[in-house]
């Protein structure tokens, strides 16, 4: 795998990539005119927890649609920069070419906006912390809200990927300990040590950090102990506790290399797991066009597969 140190400023620094190559804004002006009560109404600024008295935040869209009992949670990050925005942003029916938020709502998905400590303040570490105690609020959350807490997906870009990567490849890992006796007193009887979700979506994810760690001035939130790097790092916990992937990636990406999501392909398929990957041909690191509105669809498609149609089949079986 390559990534290029020195053009990750292209992901760290750019707004219109931190929460999607869609959802960003800073300005009033630039909040596209949806009307919220069609498609969803949102629960705003539900804490799943607190770092240094500060409190960590996701928001809830609820469909206005029949509720399927899936929920897909979307990683705000970019760089590891979490920013706040107005949820009502990711109810657009279509920003830059994606889709997938709108299209989930309007299919029944509950869509989880997440949002962790933001660098520079907050570390790699923090964020990969943050995120697996928001994954445990939202399933300890779930049945109170007639949601399945074992239906649970995740999507991101660039850093959200590599966030969305971590939640995948934890099933193995000690940090699941707390979520397996969550799962158990719940009554769950799947297999114990499976990742906290079960469908991941990841653009041009970074997948080994371990080979980039060290003092930044540009962009903090690599300057940590290189102790936790492999820790962080979801390329290196592959094993067959984990989640189905779909792995996006532009040939021309100068950021992130495509050489990352072809790594973590093949780790997966070495270690006889679902995955699907597709190279972009002469697409960067941020999707325009046709190529954001067909990774739109091939996410939608993973998650219906995932979430709602692996549900069904095993209904069908009677399990």
């Amino acid at each position: 795998m390559s990534i290029q140190r020195g053009s990750w400023c292209g992901v760290f620094l750019a707004i219109g990539l931190f929460v999607t190559p869609a959802f960003a804004a800073d300005d009033e002006e630039s909040t596209p005119e949806v009307e919220t009560a069609t498609i969803a109404t949102i629960e705003p600024d539900v804490i799943y927890g607190r770092a240094d008295a500060l409190a960590m935040t996701y928001d809830l869209l609820k469909p206005t649609a029949e509720p399927n009992g899936a929920t897909v949670i979307f990683m705000v990050s970019g760089g590891w920069i979490s920013r706040w925005f107005d949820p009502r942003m990711a109810l657009a029916p279509e920003i830059r070419g994606i889709s997938l938020v709108h299209d989930l709502l309007v299919d029944g998905y509950h869509v989880v906006l997440l949002r962790h400590g933001s660098s520079p303040r907050y570390k790699v570490p923090d964020a990969v912390d943050h995120v697996e105690e928001a994954i445990r609020h939202i399933r300890a959350a779930a049945p109170d809200r007639n949601l399945d807490p074992e239906r649970i997906g995740a999507f991101g870009l660039s850093a959200g990927g590599h966030l969305t990567l971590h939640l995948a490849t934890l099933g193995g890992r000690e940090a699941t300990r707390d979520l397996q006796r969550q799962r158990m007193e719940s009554g769950f009887r799947g297999p114990r040590r499976s990742a906290p979700i079960a469908a991941a979506v990841a653009w041009f994810p970074p997948v080994d950090l371990v080979p980039f760690v060290g003092p930044n001035d540009r962009f903090p939130a690599m300057d940590f102990d290189p102790e936790e790097a492999e820790r962080v790092s979801p390329l290196r916990h592959v094993d067959n506790h984990d989640a189905p992937v779909l792995l996006m990636h532009g040939s021309e990406d100068t950021v992130v290399m495509v050489e990352s999501s072809e790594a973590m392909k093949a780790a997966y398929d070495a270690a006889g797991l679902e995955a699907e990957y597709h190279r972009f041909e002469g697409a960067g690191h941020m999707f325009r066009g046709r190529d954001a509105a067909r990774s739109s669809r091939l996410a939608k498609a993973w998650f219906d597969r995932w979430l709602l149609d692996a549900r069904s089949s095993k209904n069908d079986r009677g399990e």
